[in-house]
C-alpha cells in the first residue's frame, strides 16, 4: 500500500482535475402511490458533491440524449462540474423507471439506454485526473475506457453494479459479471455490496469472495452492508465501518454513489483507509435525508457529523 499512497500524494498537488466519474446520466422516473415525478440519477449526477466537499476539480464523462433538459444541464454546471465529457449522442438519454408499492418494494424497468461510452470519450484532461471512478448503470462503459485510465497513472476506482445486469425486454436481470478480470487487472478500487460480491463470482464466503477479487489486481475492496455499515478490505487488512447515523431516511438512492466519491476524495488526501470508509460512510448519511442528488453537504458538515464515530 506504501507505493500507491505516495503517488496518490503526489498526484493531488498537481494541477486539473482532482476526480473524474464516468458514466450514463439517467433520466429517472419514479412512481409512487402518492405521485409520479422525474429525477436526475446515475454515477456521474452524485458526484455533484464532490465540489461541496472541497475537491479541487470535479468532472464527469457521460452520453446523453437530445431529449436531457436543458435544467438538468443547469444543474450540474451550478453544481462546478466541468462538463467537456457530456455528450450528446441520439435522441434518448438512458431513462430508468422505478415503481414503488405501497410497501416501498421497487419494480424496475427500463426504458431507454444512450449509446455506449468509449476511450474516444475520455479527453486528455480527464485521462490525467488523480482518480477516475467509472460507475456504470448497465454495462455502458467500454473496457477501452479502464485501460486508457490505468496507462496514465490515476487511482482507477469502479462500481461494479452496472456490470451485473442486462435487459430482458425491459426488465433489470442480474447476471454474473463474466470478464470481470479483464476489467479488474486494471483497477485499484472496487466498489460493490454484499449481493454483487458473492453474485459476481458465485462464491458463498464474502472473505473468498473478496480474496479471489484481490488477486486479480485490486488493492481495496469496499464492500456496502446497507443498515450494517460496510467493510473495506485490503491485501492486508480487514476495517468494519460502522453506520452513520442521518437525521432522516426519505431515499437511499444514490448512496454507494456518494459513499465512494467521499472514500477516494478522502483516501486521496490521507493514505488512511479507515478515516475514508467513516468519511464516504458519512457523505452517504446525508444523502438518504433527501431524494436525488439535492442534499449537499459541506466538509465542515461531514468533520461534525463523523467526530463521534472517530
Amino acid at each position: 500500500m506504501k507505493r500507491m499512497k505516495n503517488s496518490v500524494k503526489q498526484r493531488v498537488e498537481t494541477d486539473g482535475l482532482e476526480i473524474v466519474v464516468v458514466g450514463h446520466l439517467s433520466r429517472d422516473l419514479i412512481i409512487t402511490p402518492e405521485q409520479t415525478r422525474e429525477a436526475l440519477g446515475g454515477g456521474p449526477a452524485y458526484t455533484m458533491i464532490a465540489p461541496h466537499i472541497g475537491a479541487l476539480g470535479t468532472g464527469i464523462v457521460t452520453r446523453v440524449g437530445s431529449d436531457f433538459e436543458q435544467s438538468y444541464i443547469d444543474i450540474l454546471k451550478n453544481a462546478n462540474l466541468d462538463l467537456t465529457g457530456l455528450r450528446t449522442a441520439g435522441k434518448h438519454s438512458t431513462r430508468f423507471i422505478n415503481e414503488y408499492d405501497k410497501d416501498g418494494e421497487r419494480t424496475q424497468r427500463v426504458e431507454f439506454i444512450a449509446p455506449e461510452i468509449r476511450s474516444g470519450d475520455l479527453l486528455p484532461s480527464h485521462l490525467q485526473a488523480n482518480t477516475i471512478h467509472f460507475s456504470p448503470l448497465l454495462n455502458e462503459i467500454h473496457p477501452s475506457c479502464v485501460e486508457a485510465a490505468r496507462s496514465f497513472g490515476a487511482l482507477v476506482s469502479v462500481d461494479v453494479q452496472g456490470y451485473t445486469r442486462y435487459l430482458e425486454g425491459n426488465q433489470i436481470i442480474a447476471q454474473p459479471w463474466h470478464d470481470a478480470s479483464h476489467v479488474l487487472k486494471n483497477v485499484d478500487v472496487v466498489k460493490c455490496n454484499r449481493h454483487e460480491l458473492e453474485f459476481i463470482f458465485g462464491m458463498k464466503s464474502e472473505l473468498g469472495t473478496v480474496t479471489h477479487v484481490l488477486s486479480l489486481g485490486p488493492r481495496i475492496v469496499v464492500v456496502t452492508k446497507d443498515q450494517r455499515g460496510s467493510t473495506i478490505y485490503t491485501r492486508n487488512s480487514q476495517i468494519d465501518i460502522p453506520l452513520v447515523l442521518a437525521d432522516a431516511h426519505v431515499d437511499s438512492t444514490g448512496s454507494g454513489d456518494t459513499y465512494i466519491i467521499g472514500f477516494l476524495l478522502e483516501y486521496m488526501r490521507t493514505g488512511d483507509v479507515k478515516r475514508s470508509g467513516l468519511f464516504g460512510a458519512t457523505c452517504a448519511s446525508f444523502n438518504v435525508e433527501s431524494v436525488g442528488p439535492s442534499n449537499l453537504p459541506t466538509r465542515d458538515m461531514i468533520e461534525r457529523r463523523m467526530r463521534p464515530y472517530l
